[in-house]
């Protein structure tokens, strides 16, 4: 969780604007920073009050019916092109699906889960390929033990982190591999989450988070051969 957080965090500008951004844009990142910092210091319910009016402006701004893409990575947002209907698509402000997710982080944290599913889908919707968005999506399904659904959307993180490089692709395969190993674990497919959590641990191999859950399916599988 820390992990999206600091990523997110970083993806809103809070230095001198660019030459690209408007005064009002600007603005409205500036609100973001505020917002994801509610969420670090342990405040969802105060990060949700400043989050709704914000996600109002961001749909007065976009009004049109046709789809919306939010503009985030350069890779990514070049890679629209190659989705259904990715080319006709209008490119809105990246901080519009910041937005929505942190509006679903903080219902996670309010216990507010299903509530907070919808957001997080909206998210991955308009930024169909961050693997981050779709880690969370993952994560929210996986609490409402939706399985299959949750391994589903954490594989198009681990494909959607094929266009990252260095420490943030080691960190998104990690997290999606390990969210999958969870999932594989859930629907009784030890053999696939171990495979899983060994391909987590090339990349972290002091991860004793992966290291025990590891451990866990090999008991469990060596429980299984001696019943």
């Amino acid at each position: 969780m820390k992990l999206v957080l600091a990523l997110l965090l970083a993806a809103v500008p809070v230095g001198a604007a660019s030459a690209q951004e408007s005064p009002a844009e600007t603005a409205r990142n500036a609100r973001l920073t505020e917002i994801i910092q509610l969420i670090q210091g342990g405040q969802p319910q105060a990060a949700i009050d400043k989050v709704n009016p914000l996600i109002v402006e961001y749909q007065a701004l976009y009004p049109t019916e046709k789809q919306k893409l939010c503009k985030v990575e350069d890779y990514e947002t070049a890679a629209y092109a190659t989705l259904p209907g990715g080319k006709n698509a209008v490119l809105v402000e990246g901080g519009w699906c910041i937005a929505l997710w942190a509006k679903g982080f903080a219902m996670i944290d309010l216990q507010q889960l299903d509530a907070s599913v919808l957001f997080l889908e909206r998210a991955v919707t308009m930024a169909p390929l961050h693997p981050h968005y779709l880690s969370e999506l993952g994560y929210a399904y996986q609490a409402q033990k939706q399985w299959q659904k949750s391994y589903d959307v954490y594989a198009r993180a681990v494909d959607a982190a094929k266009r990252e490089s260095g420490e943030r692709q080691q960190k998104s395969l990690r997290r999606a591999w390990f969210g999958m190993a969870y999932d594989a674990i859930e629907m009784g497919r030890l053999d696939e989450a171990e495979a899983l959590l060994r391909k987590c641990l090339a990349l972290t191999p002091d991860d004793q988070k992966v290291k025990d859950e590891l451990q866990y399916v090999l008991d469990q599988k060596a429980k299984k051969k001696t019943s």
